[in-house]
């Protein structure tokens, strides 16, 4: 009898630890996507700044030539 029971906890002393790395795998994926995101954004507001500056620039020049 004790062998059916050291059996199903062994099983699911397994489960949880499967669990908890499929937790840990989703959670790490999760920040990956976040940062990928907010990598993304701040590429696309430095290019837009770095145009606008470019403009100002070219603005300022055609103003004093």
């Amino acid at each position: 009898m004790y062998t059916m029971y050291e059996a199903l906890a062994r099983e699911r002393m397994h489960e949880q630890t499967v669990s908890a790395a499929q937790r840990r795998l989703s959670q790490h994926l999760v920040r990956a996507r976040r940062w990928d995101r907010l990598a993304a954004y701040s590429a696309s507001r430095a290019v837009r700044s770095e145009r606008r500056l470019a403009e100002q620039l070219m603005a300022d020049y055609q103003l004093a030539g």
